[in-house]
């Protein structure tokens, strides 16, 4: 079960992505050892900065996407692209922009230093 530093660490990883990039639900659940729909549940719920960079993993935005603060929010494409990330026209992120676990944990010792 993942603990208050744990999500603490999800938190800063995502606000920390370097521009153009982007990480799923899955690669941050394997970073702290949880499950996907957990995950989708901190961003939703944990009012995490730039929480609309963690997508599916075929990089499209969650169905189940919601603005931690209940409004409509601004399209996530459109925030995306603006953080430098390529989208293409139906929506999915450049697999390339990825960040995937090992990348993760690279970041997360960046960020421990």
């Amino acid at each position: 079960m993942a603990t208050a530093r744990d999500w603490e660490l999800v938190r800063r990883v995502v606000a920390a992505l370097p521009e153009g990039t982007w990480t799923s639900y899955g690669d941050l659940a394997e970073l702290i050892g949880t499950g996907p729909r957990q995950v989708g549940a901190y961003m939703r719920d944990g009012d995490v900065p730039r929480a609309y960079r963690v997508l599916t993993a075929s990089g499209k935005v969650s169905e189940g996407f919601r603005w931690s603060d209940g409004r409509t929010g601004r399209d996530v494409p459109e925030l995306l692209r603006e953080d430098g990330v390529r989208v293409d026209r139906s929506g999915r992120a450049d697999r390339s922009g990825r960040m995937y676990v090992y990348d993760l944990r690279l970041l997360a010792m960046e960020l421990a230093d």
